[in-house]
């Protein structure tokens, strides 16, 4: 069973974080829950207080997996999915026909999201540089940070070995099999460093049921830069879908 934080009560809404992350990047929203929503978010395996299993290898379809089962673990199969950046690529592969809707906030694209070679071994310096991983994760919310941000830095620093490089390349090899059918919600931030609009305008196309929401003055994550804009967007996703 993952490791995951509750608040609210109503539709339930499972948070999935990105890499280099965990539960806690949900914390501002979680203090303040969109009305009528269950809030649920999970460690993925290796990450916060999620062990990874014995020999477990970094993919999209297994951390797929393990969200699937922890829906059924806690009565949430019918769910609205929020995935962020890595996050969105599970939460797409994740989604079956019982999924309420996706919202995918500066999510990897379905064709995956390819990291130049040589910087893998910069990656796996974050193991030991904190300095370095504190100045990467800064640059991942360029507007704004919460005051428990030395504390995701810590958390991202106790990521299990292999996610280090190994979330990357999980990345640059996975490709949607298939296009959840339902409503989804595309996020993407101007300020995203990562995400490229034409990133976020294919992951809207590749959809049948999609819109694209631009954010101007926003990065790669809103999670931590505005919750109460975050907030905001669930609720009104919330109502089209409860519709």
């Amino acid at each position: 069973m993952l490791s995951y934080l509750e608040a609210g009560s109503g539709m339930p809404v499972v948070l999935v974080h990105g890499n280099f992350a965990c539960k806690e990047w949900w914390r501002g929203l979680l203090e303040d829950p969109p009305q009528g929503a269950r809030l649920l978010a999970p460690d993925l395996p290796g990450f916060g207080e999620s062990p990874a299993p014995e020999g477990f290898a970094p993919s999209i379809p297994a951390y797929a997996l393990a969200l699937r089962d922890f829906l059924r673990a806690v009565g949430a199969e019918e769910a609205v999915l929020v995935g962020h950046s890595l996050g969105g690529a599970v939460v797409m592969e994740a989604a079956e026909e019982r999924t309420r809707g996706l919202v995918l906030l500066n999510s990897a694209p379905p064709s995956g999201l390819p990291t130049p070679e040589a910087y893998y071994p910069v990656l796996e310096s974050y193991r030991q540089d904190r300095k370095a991983l504190e100045r990467a994760l800064e640059a991942m919310a360029p507007t704004q940070r919460p005051p428990w941000f030395p504390e995701l830095v810590d958390c991202a620093q106790r990521m299990h070995p292999a996610h280090y490089q190994g979330n990357a390349r999980a990345l640059a090899h996975w490709r949607a099999s298939r296009a959840y059918g339902g409503p989804v919600l595309v996020l993407y931030g101007t300020l995203d460093p990562l995400i490229s609009r034409e990133m976020a305008e294919a992951t809207a196309a590749f959809f049948p049921k999609a819109r694209l929401q631009v954010l101007e003055g926003v990065g790669h994550s809103l999670n931590l830069e505005n919750p109460g804009l975050l907030k905001a967007i669930l609720e009104g996703f919330l109502e089209e879908v409860a519709g």
